[in-house]
């Protein structure tokens, strides 16, 4: 190996804009893969990086408390961009981001169509790349199969904040609808319930309407709210409506 790879490695991971990265060879595609392979490994051995796992490498920040380690979260980004893939945070932080709870975890969850091994810190749901690709899109989703159990709200609250999210434009209706295919049955009654209200396509209601069981009741506590409710099988648990909901 060239000694001019190893310092032109050495120099762009002591970048001070580098400082927080968490390096893999892909980082260095401008440079032979052997050469960049061996610099990597002299540079753990010398102590300017640290090996997290095989192909991952960080640059220690020094402290008055000692050496801080690398990041998790940052880990497992690298490795999902690695495997160009879709992924974003959802779940009560995803929820958190997009204003549906002021509640967040210390778990974090990421969705993503890949299976990925869960940790103490990290949890992994599969779930499908979304019409529009954007992560937004995706937390809505799951926010819609969790709509009852978001902390911090309640259901109704939850699905207004939703309904001012895809009025805002920030989301599509009808690439909602084209997603909510791919999802549980209820995902698909809500999304079919609120297009009927909010402009959906028609073929692609029809579509919604046909791929669920006529015979099947969703009982969700957001029928006050939600205006054909009715239309697509969603009835409250509870006859009484709450003064919450009445006060919206």
């Amino acid at each position: 190996m060239k000694k001019s790879i190893l310092k032109l490695v050495e120099k762009k991971i002591l970048n001070k804009k580098n400082q927080d990265k968490i390096w893999s060879y892909p980082d260095f595609n401008d440079l032979p893969f052997d050469s960049v392979t061996k610099a990597l490994s002299l540079l753990n051995q010398k102590g300017t990086i640290k090996r997290i796992q095989k192909g991952y490498y960080f640059l220690p920040q020094k402290t008055i408390l000692g050496l801080v380690s690398h990041d998790d979260m940052d880990l497992v980004f690298k490795k999902l961009a690695k495997k160009d893939v879709f992924y974003c945070v959802s779940g009560i932080n995803g929820y958190n981001k997009i204003g549906l709870t002021t509640q967040i975890s210390n778990i974090t969850t990421i969705a993503s169509p890949i299976a990925m091994r869960s940790n103490d810190k990290i949890k992994f749901i599969q779930r499908n790349k979304p019409t529009s690709g954007t992560e937004i899109e995706r937390i809505v989703l799951d926010a819609l199969n969790d709509i009852e159990n978001i902390p911090g709200t309640y259901p109704e609250k939850a699905l207004l904040k939703i309904k001012e999210i895809i009025k805002s434009g920030k989301v599509n209706i009808n690439d909602l609808g084209k997603s909510s295919l791919l999802e549980t049955p209820r995902v698909r009654a809500i999304v079919g319930a609120l297009g009927q209200e909010l402009g959906m396509n028609k073929s692609l209601l029809t579509q919604l309407k046909l791929s669920l069981n006529p015979g099947t009741v969703y009982l969700l506590d957001i029928d006050s709210v939600l205006k054909f409710a009715k239309e697509w099988n969603i009835k409250r648990r509870s006859h009484e409506i709450p003064k919450r909901a009445r006060t919206i």
